[in-house]
This record gives structure tokens, C-alpha cells and sequence, in this order.
């Protein structure tokens, strides 16, 4: 993969962020004149919500590039650069819409969820980032319903601690 690609948000996302903000300015205009501090402050949470999700679907969902993988899952409040080296492994439910992404920080593992439904190309950057993993040694692995990617070398550190046990 050579420079950036990209990944928006589907269309319906950014819509739906919209219409939330459209249903608490009807809600501010209908109830204007009650004076319910907890309506206030449901619909102002409504408001901050719909902002949010509108908002942050004007910049990709995901960006792929030779050093890292950048992420920017709605639900957080920013985004998650990762570089290729630091990744340590995938999970993905087997046919499901959500990919884990375990890396290494300074603090210790994290990781980074992402809803794979809100992915336009959603096909084509599971196969970006599988062809990428893979040419970094990572091996594929079944677990029950999940998916996992994880370093060759992480599964052979894991077999040489059983051969030293059984010596």
C-alpha cells in the first residue's frame, strides 16, 4: 500500500446524526415555554449527541497508510493513530460488525473498537488490513464465533514456555 486510503462513513450516518439534531431544535421550539430543568437537560444532551455524531463524520472513519492506521470511532472523543509495528493483534467476530484492534502504548496494552457497519468499503478495508497483518508474519486463529490475527512470533514464545516445561 502506497500513500494514504481512506475510509468515510456510509451516507445514512451522518443523516442520522442530523435528524437528532433536527428532533431537539422541534423539541427546544415545542417546549420552549416549560420551564423542567430535567427536559433542559435532555435536550441538550440530545443536541450535544447529534453534534457529535454529525460532526465527526465529515472526516474519515479510517485512514490506512504505510506507518500506521489511523481510527476515529464515534464514540470516543478522538482519534487513535497506531502504528503498524505497535499492532499486536485483531479480533473479529466471525460474520459480526465490530474489529478490535490490541496495540502497544508506553502504559501498557490498549486496544481500539470500531463498528464495522459504519465503514463504507467495509470489504475492502478488512482485506487492506488483513493483507497487511499477514505480511508482517501475522497468523489467522478460530476461537468460537471470533476471528483473531495475531504475531507468529507471540504464538511461538507461547509453545517454547511449554517445551521448557516439559523438560
Amino acid at each position: 500500500m502506497s500513500g494514504v486510503v481512506k475510509f468515510g462513513f456510509r451516507p445514512w450516518v451522518r443523516r442520522a446524526g442530523l435528524s437528532i439534531v433536527l428532533v431537539a431544535c422541534a423539541a427546544t421550539v415545542t417546549l420552549g415555554w416549560i420551564g423542567e430543568r430535567a427536559m433542559w437537560v435532555y435536550i441538550a444532551t440530545l443536541m450535544i449527541g447529534g453534534v457529535k455524531v454529525w460532526a465527526g463524520t465529515l472526516r474519515p472513519i479510517a485512514e490506512l497508510t504505510d506507518e500506521s492506521i489511523v481510527l476515529r470511532p464515534l464514540h470516543n472523543l478522538r482519534q487513535r493513530a497506531i502504528a503498524w509495528s505497535s499492532v499486536r493483534g485483531t479480533e473479529q467476530m466471525v460474520g459480526g460488525d465490530r474489529l478490535i484492534v490490541y496495540y502497544d502504548t508506553r502504559r501498557g496494552m490498549r486496544f481500539a473498537a470500531l463498528n464495522l457497519n459504519l465503514v463504507k468499503g467495509r470489504r475492502e478495508f478488512l482485506a487492506l488490513i488483513d493483507g497487511r497483518l499477514r505480511a508482517m508474519n501475522f497468523i489467522e486463529k478460530h476461537a468460537g464465533r471470533s476471528r483473531y490475527l495475531s504475531r507468529l512470533d507471540a504464538h511461538q514464545g507461547v509453545a517454547d514456555e511449554g517445551e521448557g516445561d516439559r523438560k
